[in-house]
């Protein structure tokens, strides 16, 4: 992991307490929505309301429970968005189909992206380099980010 992917955004913390309370919450109902806008605001505290604007275009993703611990969850196909982040050169391109499984876990959770159907993280250092992203773990004190290429896996600490 490179030294400019290892970050410490100690005011994500209750946003990513409140996702990780919804996604326990809604697993025990079999079936659930959260806009991707709100998933995507556990690494975009920071970004203009412009660019949350385009994520709420996008609508919510559905998660739907097949197991004791998880589940299946998409998103509708929709146009592909760039929501820049605004701090350390990152960006996320949510992918015009987007889908995968989720994972309980304590106090965590887990998702991890279907290939073809990946989120995408991007840094920008001359020009905006993306990768396709593997799964994305949030716990209690720590976002930890898998792409492809482990070279450009994030961890992001409370």
């Amino acid at each position: 992991m490179l030294p400019f992917l290892h970050l410490k955004w100690p005011e994500m913390r209750p946003v990513a307490h409140e996702l990780i309370a919804r996604m326990h919450e809604g697993h025990a109902h079999s079936r659930f929505t959260i806009p991707v806008v709100d998933f995507v605001l556990v690494f975009a505290a920071q970004a203009h309301e412009s660019e949350l604007t385009k994520l709420r275009a996008r609508g919510a993703l559905t998660f739907t429970k097949d197991a004791s611990d998880g589940g299946t969850f998409t998103l509708a196909p929709g146009a592909r968005t760039l929501l820049d982040l605004h701090r350390e050169g990152l960006s996320i391109r949510v992918p015009a189909r987007l889908a995968g499984r989720y994972t309980i876990m304590t106090r965590a959770f887990r998702i991890t992206f279907t290939p073809g159907a990946e989120l995408e993280g991007c840094k920008r250092v001359l020009l905006t380099v993306c990768n396709r992203l593997t799964s994305v773990t949030v716990a209690q004190d720590r976002v930890d980010v898998r792409s492809h290429r482990r070279i450009f896996d994030l961890l992001v600490e409370f």
